[in-house]
């Protein structure tokens, strides 16, 4: 479910209905913002208008990612073009959601360019990224770009009542230190990421991220804008690998330098 980009629902629904989606996106924001989701909803809204909350198997649609937190390459655009050149089952499109488009090769994004400039008629390609330069200035000047930005608290509460009916001192709480970002006040409100933390060290040095994300907060967002950042972008790519066998010790000891620049 997708909250807090009614504009942006609204925006493509019409593109779709007047068949004049373009054939390649990126969607670009902070980290857990909804960027993900939207692109996800709008391949189920392409394969499934009557139903686009159905989290059902996908049949046109194609999402790639590098699940051990390294590179995508030319293999995985083999996979993207192979995909796109097939007829759509059931879509008006062939979809393919590129996670994460700073993990692209210099020679992924050549061979992708390549597909961008010549698309195969029913095909729909969206990258996903943080920073709207992960991808080069050749590809990126040939893709659409929809920024998506932080939602309001109020927002935010309104997503968390619905999807987990908290009580409003809770949901208050939660919003206050999300961030804008709904899918962090998810994980603050359920106590759960998409993968679920199961060695003690990954717990502990979340928690310390948690702890020191709260005390910049609280002194204030704007001084310590450039702390908050990193550690915000450090705890997403914790929570998103940690199941990889990520060398805790050495992301504690980078956590730690930075830590130290608060004292």
């Amino acid at each position: 479910m997708v909250f807090g980009y009614d504009d942006k629902i609204e925006f493509f629904k019409k593109l779709i209905e007047e068949d004049d989606l373009a054939h390649a996106y990126l969607f670009y924001g902070e980290p857990e913002t909804g960027k993900f989701s939207f692109a996800s909803f709008l391949s189920r809204f392409l394969e499934n208008p009557e139903s686009p909350d159905d989290t059902g198997i996908l049949l046109d649609t194609l999402i790639v990612r590098n699940e051990e937190g390294g590179t995508l390459g030319i293999d995985d655009v083999l996979r993207v073009q192979e995909f796109l050149y097939q007829r759509p089952l059931i879509s008006k499109r062939r979809t393919v959601i590129v996670d994460d488009a700073s993990s692209l090769t210099r020679e992924a994004q050549g061979a992708l360019l390549k597909i961008v400039e010549e698309p195969p008629q029913s095909s729909l390609i969206i990258f996903v990224s943080s920073d709207k330069n992960d991808l080069f200035d050749a590809l990126l000047s040939r893709v659409e770009k929809i920024y998506f930005p932080t939602l309001s608290s109020a927002i935010i509460e309104e997503g968390l009542n619905k999807l987990y009916r908290l009580d409003k001192g809770k949901t208050e709480k939660v919003a206050a230190v999300s961030f804008g970002r709904f899918g962090r006040a998810v994980t603050i409100a359920t106590g759960k990421s998409a993968s679920v933390a199961e060695e003690g060290d990954e717990e502990d040095l979340l928690k310390e991220l948690s702890d020191a994300i709260m005390k910049l907060y609280r002194g204030g967002v704007v001084k310590n804008q450039k702390l908050l950042s990193w550690l915000l972008e450090r705890e997403v790519f914790i929570k998103r690998y940690k199941r990889y066998n990520l060398n805790m010790k050495l992301q504690k000891k980078a956590v730690d330098a930075v830590l130290q620049k608060m004292n």
